[in-house]
């Protein structure tokens, strides 16, 4: 096995174990993705996610300039300082010293998330509350855009819903998955409903805690975490009964209800999906207590082991769970990550899932479909095909 390097603009998530010696770049199936397409890689959003979202933005557009491409970076808080004259402008093929540009993105330490205050404050002007105004024309005038704004702002639909009503062709899925996934609780009803196993739970409002903790019925220790939000943003593990209504309050800190989930121990895993492709399973580990904020990204806090160490029953079993969590919520022609935990007794539980997963070259979604071979670029082109061919477009 050997350690992959770290990628750009992502602190060091510490080693990556994997049995792929180099990466083989293959063709995409069934088309070929003509270079020199305009690509508005839309990123940042205004919300806690922010940082990681930058990371993943800035290793999208090298990647797809790597290729050819060209390639506006956009973040969706920041209205440009002078406004382009003519949107084309902001698209570059190479990249550029950055002391020759102004005011260009840069993803600082993911360590810690942006404080609610500042984000409120940059919420209050964007447009529809997901585009900074002046943003607007430069994704008008690009033939895809790629949305990599997490939380509430692009996991949650809204961004979709925004790029849908101006006719603009984006990557990824619809606002109505988005809606769905977005929501952990709903998502596991659907799953449990046809049969997908996932540890019980219990939906606490934010403005109803008390009363709602006391028909609580899920057994301890639990996870708590937002029934919506993603980078484990908000999420606790609670032994004492008496600490839940502090930790429930911590995961509404953004405004929203709290989930309180059955702690199972085990192996947390995690699986990258292309359309009706499975790629390799994943295994986060950490010295930490949980597989938190902090130890996703704070430097030699975790390991990443591709493939995980499973049986070829374990593997072919999570994978086949990974397809159907995949077609059971519609996500179609697209991406999603699924995290499922491995317990003691051999069960595969889903925890929950994510159709905009993180995209840095360090990160599960790309070592997932590394690991069998296929380069980063590749994974960032094959999305924007995918993208193409929904919405009718020529890809050649």
């Amino acid at each position: 096995m050997v350690e992959m390097g770290t990628g750009p603009g992502h602190p060091d998530e510490g080693p990556i174990r994997t049995e792929v010696d180099e990466a083989i770049p293959r063709p995409h199936p069934g088309s070929s993705l003509p270079q020199g397409l305009r690509i508005a890689v839309l990123a940042g959003g205004a919300n806690t996610e922010r940082n990681a979202s930058l990371s993943t933005g800035i290793a999208i557009t090298r990647a797809l300039r790597s290729v050819g491409h060209a390639v506006a970076e956009v973040d969706s808080v920041q209205a440009p300082a002078v406004p382009f004259r003519d949107p084309t402008d902001a698209f570059l093929t190479t990249e550029v010293e950055e002391e020759d540009v102004v005011d260009t993105p840069v993803a600082p330490s993911a360590a810690t998330p942006p404080d609610l205050e500042s984000l409120a404050r940059a919420r209050a002007g964007q447009e529809e509350g997901v585009l900074a105004p002046g943003l607007l024309p430069i994704l008008q005038a690009a033939d895809v855009v790629f949305v990599t704004v997490f939380g509430d702002e692009g996991e949650s639909g809204r961004t979709q819903a925004f790029l849908e009503a101006r006719g603009i062709v984006y990557t990824g899925p619809s606002p109505e998955v988005c809606e769905l996934t977005f929501d952990k609780a709903r998502t596991k009803e659907a799953l449990a409903a046809e049969g997908i196993d996932t540890p019980a739970w219990h939906v606490v409002r934010r403005t109803h805690v008390e009363e709602d903790l006391r028909g609580l019925e899920v057994p301890g220790p639990w996870i708590v975490k937002p029934v919506g939000g993603g980078s484990t943003i908000g999420l606790s593990k609670v032994t004492d009964p008496d600490q839940l209504s502090e930790a429930c309050a911590k995961a509404g800190a953004e405004g929203r209800d709290a989930l309180i989930e059955e702690f199972v121990e085990g192996r947390d895993l995690t699986i990258a999906v292309l359309g009706d492709q499975v790629f390799s399973v994943v295994e986060p580990t950490t010295d930490r207590e949980v597989y938190d904020y902090a130890a996703k990204y704070t430097p030699g806090e975790s390991r990443k082991e591709v493939p995980a160490d499973l049986s070829p029953e374990q593997t072919a079993e999570v994978r086949r769970l990974t397809a159907e969590t995949h077609r059971i919520l519609g996500i179609g022609d697209t991406s999603s990550r699924p995290d499922f935990r491995l317990a003691e007794d051999g069960r595969f539980l889903f925890l929950e899932t994510n159709p905009l997963p993180g995209m840095t070259a360090r990160s599960s979604f790309p070592l997932s479909i590394g690991a069998e071979g296929y380069t980063f670029p590749w994974v960032c082109e094959w999305l924007v095909a995918a993208a193409l061919r929904r919405a009718g477009r020529p890809l050649t």
